[in-house]
């Protein structure tokens, strides 16, 4: 592997640098980000798997420190955001017209075994720090979007009832649809609503998607309804802050939540990784 120092980048580093740029500035130029435009597609998909590899602690620290990349991060992570949610609802939405669509078909949708591997790596966790009493308690999904792929995993994989809670109509209505195609909708529940109201009394698990804003907000909201839950936080470490948002795991400690348990992205497949809470006895 090529190393590079504080101020000479290899030429591994000095071209993701160079990619970042490039892809900000295709994904703030085009104002069709669906995945019908070729011109965002490709981008995108080669910036993705240059964040799926591996870097060392020095290169990252070099990468995010780039005043070029600090400035573009923000509005990098918003565009791809909004290309990733557009993705995932055409996605739904045409799977959900093909004629001989059904559970089985999804086994064979192209990020099928990126969340599978994600979730099983979440449900390890899950398994060890568990209550007896919580095994078969249903899971609230926040942000599940329009193709919630990880609440069908959790379900399956669980055998547990799954809620999945996302502020976006066009997102709860093709979420909808799909679990009718594949006749998971008695299992695996779809409520339009604002994570940071929804009521999680009923509730002992809850899962945060990386997509969240305002993620404090949900956990206020836990905190005031169910402050017993167990809490799983998406999150990105390393150079995988270039596509989906941090939790500030300071803060959140701050505020009273205890560290319980974590998962790391697996390299050339999961980007994400989870933090799991409890909050500290008062």
């Amino acid at each position: 592997m090529e190393y590079c120092s504080t101020t000479e980048p290899s030429k591994r580093i000095s071209d993701l640098i160079a990619l970042v740029k490039e892809t900000y500035d295709v994904l703030q130029r085009e104002s069709d980000l669906t995945p019908s435009n070729s011109a965002i597609t490709k981008p995108i998909s080669i910036f993705t798997e240059a964040l799926r590899q591996i870097y060392t602690p020095e290169e990252v620290k070099y990468v995010m420190g780039n005043v070029e990349v600090a400035t573009r991060q923000k509005g990098l992570l918003a565009k791809l955001s909004e290309a990733e949610y557009l993705m995932e609802l055409f996605d739904s939405r045409h799977l959900c017209e093909q004629p001989e669509f059904g559970l089985a078909s999804l086994f064979q949708y192209k990020n099928w075994r990126n969340y599978d591997s994600l979730v099983g790596e979440e449900l390890k966790q899950l398994r060890r720090i568990i209550r007896s009493e919580e095994i078969s308690a249903p899971i609230v999904f926040v942000g599940s979007g329009p193709l919630p792929l990880s609440a069908v995993l959790l379900h399956l994989r669980w055998n547990v009832s799954v809620i999945c809670v996302d502020m976006d109509p066009d997102a709860c209505e093709a979420a909808r649809s799909l679990m009718e195609r594949i006749h998971l909708s008695d299992n695996v529940h779809v409520v339009q609503g604002d994570g940071a109201d929804f009521d999680y009394a009923s509730y002992q698990h809850v899962f945060i998607a990386s997509l969240v804003t305002q993620k404090d907000k949900t956990l206020e909201q836990i905190r005031r309804t169910n402050p017993n839950a167990l809490v799983a936080i998406r999150t990105a470490e390393g150079i995988r802050q270039l596509m989906y948002e941090a939790i500030n795991e300071e803060a959140i400690a701050a505020a009273g939540w205890r560290l319980l348990g974590r998962t790391s992205p697996i390299a050339n497949r999961v980007i994400n990784s989870a933090r799991f809470y409890r909050l500290c006895p008062e």
